[in-house]
């Protein structure tokens, strides 16, 4: 079978692709879907519906696959056992219920390609180091079932992670985005420097350190600040703008509304390396400055001082947004767009993904 050719029916097991809310997955997933669907290829995609949760979704349904929802294992197991054994290709994504027993039921089930995406995989590495049994994770007994391992960690972490478990097909398949959902334009700049990210308590002091001192600093100039979980007290700076909840179609006004943006990882994802948040490449898409934390692999995506500006301390923040010039902020921006836009698309990731499913069949 030559894939990329053919159509093919894919049936993902996945957290949800309707809701977005708590689930940074769902974008991922449904871009892919759309740019597999482009090549003419089919996706059913089954999530959980909890009896008696109140789900948000911010998708009725989606245009490109169909959404077939299960309760429980017993219920998905009866209900879709015919479509996995008769789909090309079963993936299973990380964050799903019952992992362990789907992982088996797969293995049993599936006659086509098998894969497992992981989109967290810090939190695959330190369940399988505590060697218990965590409900939405593979153990080391299935986490090497699967034909082909993907994950949106690269580089030497996933290397490991493959020679120590056996698995035999480990690659990255990065985040990405669409370049028609971020782009840059033209509005008027309102601010000097802005930040979208939940509150997380290992990158508070950096946020401190990064937007909320520089703010301080400069009492002249407008900051802003998008996400949810933050406490505003009386020490925050009058001139930081708080927008608690920004909609995801909101997102491409506010990256152009900035001089500069800043994005910073989380410390596990830094200290993996190889990890490009969608953040990162949604901002960079937008031609949009970008000042991060260093981390190993950045360069692989993004090569600093010429495409991102690399910052650990205020001084450093205080440095580019009033002591470089401005014309080569400008340039970083354009160039960091040139580069998302040539490699770093969910175009580029499903064109992978299916050179990856040639890789595994020949």
């Amino acid at each position: 079978m030559k894939f990329g050719t053919n159509p093919l029916d894919l049936v993902i097991i996945g957290k949800s692709v309707l809701s977005s809310q708590e689930n940074t997955t769902a974008e991922l997933y449904r871009g892919l879907i759309n740019e597999l669907a482009q090549h003419g290829h089919r996706t059913t995609f089954l999530e959980r519906i909890i009896p008696g949760k109140k789900q948000v979704r911010d998708m009725l349904r989606s245009p490109y696959c169909q959404v077939w929802t299960y309760e429980d294992l017993d219920s998905l197991q009866a209900e879709y056992s015919l479509a996995i054994s008769s789909a090309d290709i079963v993936m299973m994504g990380s964050g799903v219920d019952f992992a362990e027993d789907i992982a088996i039921w797969i293995a049993e089930e599936a006659k086509g390609i098998t894969i497992y995406y992981d989109t967290n995989l810090s939190r695959t590495i330190d369940s399988l180091v505590a060697a218990e049994k965590v409900g939405d994770c593979l153990s080391c007994r299935t986490i090497g079932n699967f034909n082909l391992f993907l994950s949106t960690t690269g580089g030497p972490t996933l290397e490991k992670l493959a020679r120590e478990n056996d698995i035999s097909f480990a690659r990255p398949l990065y985040e990405s985005v669409d370049p028609y959902t971020f782009y840059r334009t033209d509005g008027e700049k309102s601010y000097d420097l802005g930040f979208i990210g939940n509150f997380k308590s290992d990158r508070a002091n950096l946020l401190d350190s990064l937007l909320l001192e520089p703010a301080r600093f400069t009492p002249n100039r407008q900051f802003s600040l998008a996400g949810g979980g933050y406490s505003i007290d009386d020490g925050w700076p009058s001139n930081l703008t708080y927008l608690e909840y920004l909609p995801e179609t909101n997102l491409v006004d506010f990256y152009n509304r900035q001089q500069c943006s800043l994005v910073i990882s989380r410390t596990d994802r830094s200290r993996m390396g190889f990890t490009p948040t969608r953040r990162l490449l949604a901002a960079a898409a937008c031609g949009v400055p970008v000042l991060t934390n260093q981390w190993d692999g950045l360069d692989y995506f993004l090569e600093p001082n010429r495409e991102v500006f690399c910052v650990s301390t205020q001084q450093d923040v205080l440095d580019i947004l009033y002591g470089a010039d401005e014309s080569h902020r400008i340039k970083v921006g354009a160039e960091a767009r040139k580069r998302i836009l040539a490699q770093h698309t969910i175009s580029h990731r499903a064109e992978q993904l299916l050179g990856y499913l040639a890789e595994v069949t020949d």
